[in-house]
């Protein structure tokens, strides 16, 4: 599904991170960076098969940016970017050594109850950078939609006091709680205009550009 990587001299944490969504996202890879350059990444992220390149970036210590590229060799991409708030791994959730997936299985994005349009879009939109599928909620429980779309895994776009987050649930992993990582967003911004910016949605001037 994706190579997952990180920009270069990453930090424990965000490494950590790379390997928490290695776990998430099925048969996915996390990749060590090293000197490679984009282009590099491309070429390995094709030459394995994958259709998304996930580059994680890094400020002062801690993932700031997930830039998403379509890997195809007459149309590759940067397709988009979602600017974070904060993470909370998987180990801080209380789960550790969690296998990936080294299977062809569905990721499949929903919602938590009762949100509103832009949790929905959202949704749609981490859906189609991690060339997932969405799934409306509706009345439904969210084992309800693993079992109809044969899978463990869903991503959960949630509320957050500050925009928006997805967390995530593995139910071979737990029947009940979500393993994580938890993702905060405050910006996603597509390659083609669309974005959403919590501190527009609620009319706060920005003191500095992203």
């Amino acid at each position: 599904m994706m190579l997952i990587t990180t920009s270069h001299r990453p930090t424990r944490r965000t490494r950590s991170f790379g390997h928490d969504l290695e776990r998430i996202f099925p048969n996915s890879t996390y990749l060590t960076r090293g000197k490679k350059t984009v282009q590099d990444l491309l070429v390995e992220a094709y030459d394995r098969g994958y259709e998304r390149l996930l580059v994680i970036n890094v400020w002062k210590g801690n993932p700031l940016k997930m830039t998403f590229i379509k890997v195809s060799p007459e149309d590759w991409a940067y397709m988009g970017y979602l600017y974070l708030h904060g993470i909370k791994l998987q180990r801080e959730m209380g789960f550790r050594n969690i296998r990936p997936i080294r299977e062809e299985m569905a990721l499949i994005i929903t919602t938590a109850e009762n949100v509103g349009l832009d949790h929905v879009t959202f949704g749609q939109v981490f859906a189609e950078l991690t060339n997932g599928k969405f799934v409306p909620r509706d009345e439904r429980t969210l084992r309800h939609i693993a079992d109809k779309y044969n899978t463990d895994v869903l991503g959960v776009v949630e509320p957050h006091p500050r925009g928006m987050a997805v967390n995530f649930y593995r139910f071979d992993v737990s029947k009940e709680n979500p393993v994580g990582p938890l993702i905060s967003v405050k910006i996603w911004i597509m390659e083609d205009g669309r974005r959403w910016d919590y501190k527009e949605k609620l009319g706060i001037k920005r003191s500095e550009e992203v």
